[in-house]
């Protein structure tokens, strides 16, 4: 895995062209290597820079990660003549919902898969609308309640919509887990940011009622984010450091490196996705790392029951308004016990329709 490229033929080349969502990639070069193809992925020298290679610590066979810069007009030419050169079948976006991208993919004539986060910003754009009418397009969403609103609001994608699950990342085989710490390691995925998450509700609970609950616990806090000082100031003036530990941040990119990352990831007993109870769009339209996450683990999940059913698995329960409230949340080993092992199967399950879902549109486009 390298910056420079060669020219080899593959059968696949992959793109990120942001600095996020390199983790869901994996779900697509592993079914490609499954399938015995090649692949290439082009992924933004940001990415690797700011947290570290992701595919060095998953690697799969057939598949080679390039991080260039996709800094001006000659870098990205450098990108378009390296795929021409390598003469792939079928290209792979792991973000596809904005016009620019699709003009992108275009001048490549080749088949298109594209993975939608949210249905709703897609259908606002009248160029993906128009361009998705192309047969040679097909839509991946990361949860079928996201595939259901895209098909709904772009009717011309039925048939060419399909669901990814992004469960490739856990260590092959059963990874360690204890329900019977004395304290729970519970972490809150993803950036910190108090407009997508709940933290002012968790903090006011945590100050009234964080020392009731039926076990005692710690929460984990495993990102950067715009609001990642303002949750650390909002701790200490409240004097709540006992409940939190704060993944330590890179001084120059303010990141937190992914070996840091998977290691707390792979070791914790739960994830609260902290929701905030006004934002049904992550229950109708888009999807929240969070679930996902918690899913590619198997750890149990610590949310509403509209979660829950939202992304199709059984939470530890929490009340629809307090998303935060732990004190409600039955914390027994019992339940850790059986929420994980759901998890693990509903993960296994993800993996093999991904496999059958990806081969059959590769067949459909003769890659294979």
């Amino acid at each position: 895995m390298h910056d420079a490229v060669p020219p080899r033929k593959v059968d696949a080349c992959g793109f990120q062209f942001g600095a996020v969502h390199e983790d869901l990639s994996g779900g697509f070069f592993k079914v490609f290597s499954e399938l015995n193809m090649t692949s290439r992925g082009y992924f933004n020298q940001r990415i690797r820079d700011s947290k570290g290679d992701f595919f060095e610590l998953f690697p799969y066979p057939g598949a080679e990660i390039s991080y260039p810069s996709m800094v001006g007009r000659p870098a990205w030419d450098a990108i378009v003549e390296n795929v021409k050169a390598e003469d792939p079948k079928v290209l792979f976006f792991n973000t596809f919902q904005r016009g620019n991208i699709f003009k992108w993919a275009e001048q490549f004539n080749l088949p298109t898969l594209g993975v939608v986060h949210n249905a709703r910003k897609f259908a606002r754009d009248e160029v993906c609308v128009s361009m998705a009418q192309d047969e040679r397009y097909e839509a991946f969403c990361l949860s079928p309640h996201v595939a259901d609103k895209l098909v709904e609001l772009v009717p011309g994608l039925a048939g060419r919509t399909h669901v990814h699950y992004p469960y490739a990342w856990m260590p092959e085989g059963a990874d360690r887990y204890e329900t019977g710490r004395d304290c729970l390691d519970i972490v809150i995925p993803g950036a910190v940011t108090f407009m997508n998450r709940d933290f002012e509700g968790l903090l006011d609970y945590l100050e009234a009622d964080g020392d009731n609950a039926s076990r005692p616990f710690r929460l984990s806090i495993l990102a950067g984010g715009p609001d990642r000082g303002r949750l650390e100031e909002e701790i200490a003036n409240r004097k709540l450091d006992r409940f939190f530990n704060l993944a330590p941040l890179d001084p120059e990119t303010r990141r937190v490196p992914h070996p840091y990352v998977l290691r707390k990831l792979y070791t914790c007993d739960a994830i609260l996705p902290l929701l905030p109870a006004g934002r049904q769009d992550y229950l109708t339209s888009k999807v929240t790392t969070g679930i996902m996450t918690a899913l590619g683990i198997a750890r149990p999940i610590i949310a509403p029951p509209a979660v829950g059913k939202a992304y199709g698995f059984t939470p530890i329960e929490l009340p629809a308004d307090r998303p935060f409230d732990l004190t409600s949340a039955d914390l027994s080993e019992a339940t850790l016990a059986d929420r994980r092992r759901e998890s693990l199967e509903i993960r296994e399950k993800g993996l093999a329709d991904n496999h059958t879902s990806l081969k059959r549109v590769l067949q459909k486009h003769s890659v294979i």
